[in-house]
Protein backbone atom coordinates (compact mmCIF):
# COMPACT_ATOMS: atom_id res chain seq x y z
CA UNK A 1 0.00 0.00 0.00
CA UNK A 2 1.32 3.43 -0.93
CA UNK A 3 1.00 6.16 1.68
CA UNK A 4 -0.23 9.66 0.82
CA UNK A 5 3.04 11.09 2.06
CA UNK A 6 6.46 9.97 3.19
CA UNK A 7 7.64 11.70 6.35
CA UNK A 8 11.34 12.25 7.18
CA UNK A 9 11.33 9.18 9.46
CA UNK A 10 10.37 7.03 6.42
CA UNK A 11 13.93 7.62 5.20
CA UNK A 12 16.28 5.65 7.37
CA UNK A 13 18.20 2.47 7.84
CA UNK A 14 17.06 -0.07 6.96
CA UNK A 15 15.27 1.43 3.94
CA UNK A 16 11.47 1.31 4.03
CA UNK A 17 9.77 -0.20 1.02
CA UNK A 18 6.27 0.69 -0.21
CA UNK A 19 4.49 -0.95 -3.16
CA UNK A 20 1.14 -0.31 -4.73
CA UNK A 21 -0.78 1.16 -7.63
CA UNK A 22 -1.81 4.70 -8.46
CA UNK A 23 -4.65 5.64 -10.82
CA UNK A 24 -3.37 7.62 -13.82
CA UNK A 25 -6.46 9.91 -13.94
CA UNK A 26 -5.76 10.98 -10.33
CA UNK A 27 -2.56 12.71 -11.47
CA UNK A 28 -3.56 16.34 -12.16
CA UNK A 29 -0.87 17.17 -14.74
CA UNK A 30 -1.06 13.80 -16.52
CA UNK A 31 -4.88 13.48 -16.68
CA UNK A 32 -5.37 16.05 -19.52
CA UNK A 33 -2.87 14.13 -21.67
CA UNK A 34 -4.73 10.81 -21.37
CA UNK A 35 -6.77 9.66 -24.39
CA UNK A 36 -9.15 7.88 -22.00
CA UNK A 37 -9.44 8.45 -18.28
CA UNK A 38 -8.27 5.02 -17.19
CA UNK A 39 -5.15 3.08 -16.29
CA UNK A 40 -2.91 2.48 -13.34
CA UNK A 41 0.77 2.65 -12.55
CA UNK A 42 2.43 0.00 -10.42
CA UNK A 43 4.98 1.62 -8.15
CA UNK A 44 7.70 0.41 -5.79
CA UNK A 45 9.32 3.07 -3.59
CA UNK A 46 12.24 2.70 -1.23
CA UNK A 47 13.17 5.54 1.10
CA UNK A 48 16.58 5.54 2.71
CA UNK A 49 19.71 7.51 3.46
CA UNK A 50 22.82 7.63 1.28
CA UNK A 51 26.42 7.56 2.57
CA UNK A 52 26.30 11.35 3.14
CA UNK A 53 23.10 11.13 5.21
CA UNK A 54 20.87 12.62 2.49
CA UNK A 55 17.28 11.42 2.08
CA UNK A 56 17.13 9.28 -1.07
CA UNK A 57 14.02 7.96 -2.78
CA UNK A 58 14.51 5.11 -5.22
CA UNK A 59 11.69 3.62 -7.18
CA UNK A 60 10.42 1.61 -10.07
CA UNK A 61 7.37 2.38 -12.22
CA UNK A 62 5.44 0.13 -14.62
CA UNK A 63 2.53 1.64 -16.53
CA UNK A 64 0.70 1.63 -19.83
CA UNK A 65 -0.35 5.22 -20.52
CA UNK A 66 -3.25 5.70 -22.98
CA UNK A 67 -2.35 8.64 -25.22
CA UNK A 68 -3.53 9.77 -28.66
CA UNK A 69 -1.32 8.71 -31.58
CA UNK A 70 -0.52 11.89 -33.49
CA UNK A 71 -0.41 10.03 -36.82
CA UNK A 72 -3.63 7.99 -36.90
CA UNK A 73 -5.43 9.79 -34.02
CA UNK A 74 -6.21 6.43 -32.40
CA UNK A 75 -5.50 5.41 -28.84
CA UNK A 76 -1.95 4.26 -28.26
CA UNK A 77 -0.82 2.70 -24.98
CA UNK A 78 2.69 4.01 -24.38
CA UNK A 79 4.67 1.71 -22.08
CA UNK A 80 6.47 3.36 -19.18
CA UNK A 81 8.92 1.14 -17.39
CA UNK A 82 11.89 2.33 -15.49
CA UNK A 83 13.71 3.07 -12.32
CA UNK A 84 14.53 6.42 -10.77
CA UNK A 85 16.61 7.76 -7.91
CA UNK A 86 16.16 11.23 -6.43
CA UNK A 87 17.64 13.05 -3.45
CA UNK A 88 14.99 14.83 -1.40
CA UNK A 89 15.98 18.40 -0.57
CA UNK A 90 14.09 21.19 1.19
CA UNK A 91 15.04 24.07 -1.12
CA UNK A 92 16.21 24.66 -4.68
CA UNK A 93 19.48 26.01 -3.32
CA UNK A 94 20.15 22.66 -1.63
CA UNK A 95 19.40 20.94 -4.94
CA UNK A 96 21.84 23.14 -6.83
CA UNK A 97 24.55 22.33 -4.28
CA UNK A 98 24.29 18.59 -4.98
CA UNK A 99 26.85 16.88 -7.20
CA UNK A 100 25.84 16.74 -10.88
CA UNK A 101 25.23 12.97 -10.83
CA UNK A 102 22.42 13.34 -8.25
CA UNK A 103 18.92 14.41 -9.21
CA UNK A 104 17.24 16.65 -6.64
CA UNK A 105 13.57 16.52 -5.72
CA UNK A 106 12.47 19.65 -3.88
CA UNK A 107 9.97 18.93 -1.14
CA UNK A 108 9.27 20.27 2.29
CA UNK A 109 9.07 17.81 5.12
CA UNK A 110 6.74 15.29 3.43
CA UNK A 111 7.20 13.67 0.02
CA UNK A 112 4.01 12.82 -1.88
CA UNK A 113 4.49 9.60 -3.91
CA UNK A 114 1.74 10.64 -6.35
CA UNK A 115 3.70 13.76 -7.34
CA UNK A 116 7.01 11.91 -7.71
CA UNK A 117 5.44 9.17 -9.84
CA UNK A 118 3.55 11.69 -11.98
CA UNK A 119 6.76 13.62 -12.64
CA UNK A 120 8.61 10.44 -13.67
CA UNK A 121 5.78 9.36 -16.01
CA UNK A 122 5.66 12.81 -17.64
CA UNK A 123 9.40 12.66 -18.22
CA UNK A 124 9.05 9.21 -19.82
CA UNK A 125 6.35 10.21 -22.33
CA UNK A 126 7.45 11.09 -25.86
CA UNK A 127 7.11 14.63 -27.16
CA UNK A 128 5.02 13.29 -30.06
CA UNK A 129 3.05 10.11 -29.35
CA UNK A 130 2.99 7.58 -32.20
CA UNK A 131 2.38 3.89 -32.58
CA UNK A 132 5.68 2.05 -33.02
CA UNK A 133 6.74 0.98 -36.52
CA UNK A 134 4.03 0.30 -39.07
CA UNK A 135 1.18 -0.25 -36.60
CA UNK A 136 -0.82 2.70 -37.87
CA UNK A 137 -1.43 4.81 -40.94
CA UNK A 138 -2.78 8.33 -41.34
CA UNK A 139 -6.57 8.46 -41.54
CA UNK A 140 -8.18 8.42 -44.99
CA UNK A 141 -9.67 11.73 -46.05
CA UNK A 142 -10.76 13.53 -49.21
CA UNK A 143 -9.05 16.80 -48.47
CA UNK A 144 -6.52 16.43 -51.25
CA UNK A 145 -7.27 17.25 -54.89
CA UNK A 146 -5.62 15.43 -57.75
CA UNK A 147 -3.00 17.50 -59.54
CA UNK A 148 -4.72 17.05 -62.90
CA UNK A 149 -7.92 18.57 -61.52
CA UNK A 150 -6.06 21.77 -60.62
CA UNK A 151 -4.90 22.35 -64.21
CA UNK A 152 -6.71 25.19 -66.04
CA UNK A 153 -6.86 22.92 -69.13
CA UNK A 154 -8.40 19.95 -67.29
CA UNK A 155 -11.88 20.74 -68.64
CA UNK A 156 -10.61 20.59 -72.24
CA UNK A 157 -9.15 17.11 -71.82
CA UNK A 158 -10.83 14.73 -74.21
CA UNK A 159 -12.58 17.50 -76.17
CA UNK A 160 -9.71 18.47 -78.42
CA UNK A 161 -8.69 16.17 -81.24
CA UNK A 162 -5.04 15.63 -81.82
CA UNK A 163 -3.58 16.27 -85.26
CA UNK A 164 -2.49 13.25 -87.13
CA UNK A 165 -4.93 10.92 -85.50
CA UNK A 166 -6.76 10.10 -88.70
CA UNK A 167 -7.81 13.56 -89.92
Amino acid sequence: MLPDGLAPDDFGAPPRVHEGTLALPSMPRLAPLLAVQEGQAWVRLEGGLDEAGRRVLEGRIEASVPVTCQRCLGIYHHPVSGAFRVVVVATEEEGEALPDDLEPYVSGSSVRPLQVVEEEILLALPVVSRHPGEECAPPEHGAGVAREALSPFASLQGKVRRRGSGD
